[in-house]
Order: C-alpha cells, then sequence, then structure tokens
C-alpha cells in the first residue's frame, strides 16, 4: 500500500515524502541508473551484497529432519563467528540444560534443526547489512536490518496459516530487504538528493518508484543466490511483478509481514 510504503521510506532515509509535488529529473535519473543495472543481471553483485557460499550448502544439510549434524558442524566450525553464535545460543536461557556446553556438536544437537537454521541465517545475512561507505546508507542500514529482523518473526509466525513452510517465510523475510541496499546506493550516489535538507526532499512519486526497484533488485539477486528454491521462485516472480500485485502464498506472507514490520518500527 502507498501508504506503508511512504512510511517505511522515511523510516529508512529518515526524510518524510513530499506529496505536494511530481517527480524531478534528478530523482527520475536514480532511477534510470537502477534500470540500467536491472538490464545487466551480473552488474548486480557490485550494488547488493551476496550470502555466503555456505549459506546454501548449510540451510541444504539443515532442510530435513534427517539432515547431517556432522556435516553443519564441519561447516559451521570453519566459520569462527558462526560457531561462536551456535555456542552462544545453546548456552542461552531458551536452551540451558544444566553444565553450560563448550564443543560444537553437543551446541548443535542442543539448539536442534530449527534452531540452527535461523542462527546460520541471521549470522550470515548480517554482516551484509553492515555500515557502508556512502553516509546515506551508513544511516539506513541499521534500520534495514533491525526491520529485516522483525519482518523475518512476523514471517515465521505468519507463514502456517497460509500453507508456507516456516524457515522459507523466514528466509524471505531476513532478505527481502537487501534490495533497498542497492536502491539507496543509487540515491546516495546522486550528490543532489544524497542530503535532502539541501535540495527540495524526496517526492512520494519517487519513493514508490524506488521501492519498486528495490523489489526488482532483490528478485533479480535473489534468483541468482540459489539460496533456496522457494527463495529463486520469489525473486523470479519479483523481477517481474510487483510484491502487492503477486498472489503466491509467501508473496502475500512477506507482504503482510513488511506492513506489520513497517508500522512497529516506523511509529515506535
Amino acid at each position: 500500500m502507498p501508504g506503508d510504503a511512504c512510511r517505511f521510506f522515511a523510516y529508512a532515509t529518515g526524510q518524510a515524502c513530499v506529496s505536494e509535488r511530481g517527480i524531478s529529473a534528478v530523482e527520475r535519473e536514480v532511477l534510470q541508473t537502477i534500470d540500467q543495472v536491472l538490464e545487466t543481471p551480473r552488474a548486480l553483485s557490485s550494488w547488493i551484497p551476496r550470502p555466503p557460499a555456505v549459506l546454501p550448502r548449510l540451510l541444504a544439510c539443515l532442510r530435513d529432519d534427517e539432515a547431517s549434524l556432522r556435516e553443519a558442524c564441519s561447516l559451521i566450525r570453519a566459520d569462527p563467528y558462526l560457531a561462536a553464535e551456535v555456542l552462544r545460543l545453546a548456552n542461552s536461557a531458551r536452551h540451558q540444560h544444566g553444565t553450560p556446553v563448550t564443543e560444537l556438536e553437543r551446541a548443535v544437537t542442543r539448539v536442534g534443526i530449527e534452531g540452527l537454521r535461523r542462527t546460520v541465517s541471521a549470522s550470515l545475512v548480517r554482516p551484509l547489512f553492515d555500515t557502508m561507505r556512502e553516509p546515506l546508507l551508513g544511516q539506513a542500514l541499521p534500520r534495514l536490518w533491525a526491520h529485516a529482523q522483525t519482518k523475518s518473526d512476523w514471517c515465521q509466525a505468519m507463514a502456517s496459516d497460509r500453507g508456507v513452510d516456516a524457515f522459507d517465510a523466514y528466509l524471505a523475510g531476513l532478505t527481502h530487504n537487501l534490495g533497498w541496499i542497492g536502491a539507496l546506493k543509487a540515491l546516495g550516489r546522486t550528490a543532489a538528493l544524497s542530503n535532502p535538507q539541501n535540495a527540495q526532499g524526496y517526492s512520494t512519486e519517487f519513493a514508490l518508484a524506488l521501492g519498486r526497484r528495490s523489489e526488482r533488485m532483490f528478485g533479480c539477486s535473489a534468483e541468482q543466490w540459489q539460496v533456496s528454491e522457494a527463495l529463486s521462485r520469489l525473486g523470479a516472480a519479483l523481477r517481474e511483478c510487483s510484491l502487492e500485485d503477486l498472489r503466491e502464498a509467501l508473496a502475500e506472507v512477506l507482504r503482510q509481514a513488511d506492513a506489520q514490520a513497517t508500522r512497529e518500527l516506523a511509529t515506535a
């Protein structure tokens, strides 16, 4: 919905939309830059960070209840930060049962498949939202990550009522805002718009158009990542159609969770 889209734009950038005027020539230039990138999908890798190659491998071995935890331990051990996160979760109040765990194998067993999926995904996606050089992104990225976390929780909570795999929904919510990194990077590189206090502000028409571009950037990227079949299908659909117009169950869950997260955070 336009209201939620403008509310999210204001939340991410710290700037309200201006509805009294149409899209400016400079704003149109930003959109044209993104359109040119979308015409050559391979160029997206320099605009949107790609999840580590180990993510789909880890998720593959954690996909089924009969997953190979030995293989998962081997992959997790190769990443000290990820291993530390698994140990931290295993010793948290939620999973604490007696003696603290210090061995990764025992930590993996204690956390379980579902806990590992969430921990692995969040730990490997979180660094993609780290601060970048562009001032606009430096301000927006912590907000985008907070929104992604809230959205992914809502996605998981809503999934069962729609007949959607809960982890597929969680992963979609966690990665969806990556498209905004590319969109805001294009915006931040346009000097006349990167500091709206010294310009005319952002038009509502531009904010809505930029949001659609961010969806397409996410869609094209997710299709390339091949993190999961569900995420690839969602990406292919978003490359051709807006999230608002899609009627697939996963898309509907993502749309509702996105709006709910925006209402929670933008009005906090």
